[in-house]
């Protein structure tokens, strides 16, 4: 098993993927990401993306302090004139799984609010306060949790709105532990909105 796979399975890259497949940058989408952040990609991605446009991969080094990734320019020699991916198909695991960020913790993601993110953690939100209101708790500790978690979505939407300017980002910590059942509740959430409704199925069935 070479270290992409292993990586990939140790930080739940699956789940995540279930995840995303529910949201779309916004066109306004500037590739902030691609343009001004620093990506790291492992040998074996690298040589792929050699293989595939050697040009394009002569800026990429291997990183000093992690001799084991090595390290892109930016802004990333991939992206085309309107700031979209050319090797979307290839892209490496760091770019497949942002919004979402691997950190030093071991036990959580990092969830970074950009335009994309913002939207996940919109629906974080959501999927925590409905948890909460079901939640066999005193009714003062819901008031307090609920009131909590719509102060954090004010201060996400903040750091959102200034998402081009800021040199750093709040991330919102997801607990492993806790993908799989957001990738359930979304998965829930998705299928309500595929069943059609009664008056539109009467319109397209009914010949009165």
């Amino acid at each position: 098993m070479n270290s992409v796979i292993m990586v990939k399975k140790a930080i739940h890259y699956n789940v995540i993927q279930n995840i995303l497949q529910y949201y779309e940058c916004p066109d306004t989408c500037k590739a902030e990401c691609c343009r001004n952040g620093r990506v790291h990609i492992f040998e074996d991605e690298f040589n792929l993306l050699k293989e595939n446009d050697h040009e394009r991969t002569n800026g990429i080094r291997s990183d000093v302090l992690y001799p084991a990734l090595y390290i892109m320019n930016n802004p990333c020699s991939f992206l085309n004139q309107i700031n979209r991916c050319e090797t979307y198909e290839r892209r490496p695991t760091v770019c497949g799984m942002y919004p979402f960020k691997v950190n030093n913790s071991g036990t959580t993601l990092g969830l970074q609010p950009c335009p994309l993110g913002f939207m996940i953690i919109k629906d974080i939100s959501s999927w925590a306060t409905d948890t909460i209101s079901k939640a066999d708790i005193p009714a003062a500790e819901k008031v307090e949790k609920m009131m909590q978690w719509e102060i954090s979505l004010e201060s996400y939407a903040i750091e959102a709105s200034e998402f081009h300017s800021r040199e750093s980002l709040q991330e919102m910590q997801i607990p492993y532990d806790e993908l799989e059942m957001l990738s359930m509740f979304l998965l829930s959430k998705n299928a309500l909105k595929k069943i059609p409704d009664v008056s539109d199925i009467q319109k397209k069935h009914c010949s009165i």
